[in-house]
């Protein structure tokens, strides 16, 4: 088990600062492949944007981020990791910097072809369009290294969770490290301090995720079928294998077990 600091946005921003040039200029072309991706594992409506290390702005937003957040494309562009932070419960806020910049440290500890391997899912709470604070999972599924200086830019996912009701509270972090077909999962806890502990989880495998992701957008078992090409009795398989893995018995405990130790 490891303790993390949590951070402040001026911590944050201190941390991750980078003095050196990115390199890269258009930011939403080198991202093209994972938004244009993103609506395929999306757990409902989404929003994304785009930051840079070297200079500590958000470069650009997605057109939609307006019907999601109080405040426009243009609002957001062009604004510092601080006004992401006023975007968050107050309460979240420490801890979600804390695992942004963990998960970043990660990922640039490993060699180039490995660094797709980490994943991050964030659960925490932030405004709504109407300025009230609803759960939201913070995802980066994109993240660009200069491998001369360090210098990073991430894609950031944000998915509206208000149509899910959660069984208890989520974990706040799970970190997915992918190795040789393996998955480690690290979950992310708050209590006096923030730990990060390695985690015992089912194995889930890419076809499972698959089919998890499409239950969670309220897919049937026939919809499913057509939609991943494979049979009604395939679908049904899976489910029963993925119930079996977490001592789930029906779907909906199946859902609450998956949100619950953030397994998406």
């Amino acid at each position: 088990m490891r303790n993390l600091k949590p951070l402040t946005t001026e911590q944050f921003e201190k941390n991750a600062k980078s003095d050196k040039e990115l390199g890269l200029v258009n930011y939403e072309a080198f991202f093209e492949t994972q938004i244009k991706e993103a609506h395929n594992f999306a757990l409902g409506p989404y929003y994304w944007f785009i930051g840079d290390n070297a200079n500590m702005l958000i470069t650009v937003a997605s057109k939609n981020i307006g019907e999601l957040t109080p405040y426009s494309k243009t609002d957001w562009e062009n604004k510092s990791p601080l006004f992401f932070a006023e975007n968050i419960h107050p309460d979240d806020n420490l801890y979600v910097f804390s695992a942004i910049q963990y998960a970043m440290d990660r990922i640039l500890e490993l060699p180039a072809n490995q660094q797709a391997n980490i994943r991050i899912n964030i659960y925490a709470r932030m405004l709504n369009a109407q300025k009230v604070f609803r759960w939201v999972l913070i995802q980066m599924p994109g993240l660009y290294v200069n491998h001369t200086n360090l210098t990073t830019c991430g894609l950031m996912m944000i998915t509206d969770l208000t149509h899910f009701n959660f069984n208890g509270r989520p974990i706040l972090m799970t970190l997915v490290n992918v190795i040789d077909g393996k998955t480690e999962y690290y979950n992310l806890t708050m209590g006096q301090e923030l730990k990060l502990k390695n985690v015992a989880l089912p194995q889930i495998t890419k076809r499972e995720r698959q089919l998890l992701n499409l239950m969670l957008r309220g897919l049937n078992s026939p919809q499913i079928a057509k939609e991943l090409n494979i049979s009604y009795s395939t679908v049904e398989n899976h489910k029963r294998n993925l119930r079996k893995k977490t001592s789930t018995k029906t779907s909906v405990e199946l859902v609450h077990y998956m949100m619950n130790n953030n397994l998406l």
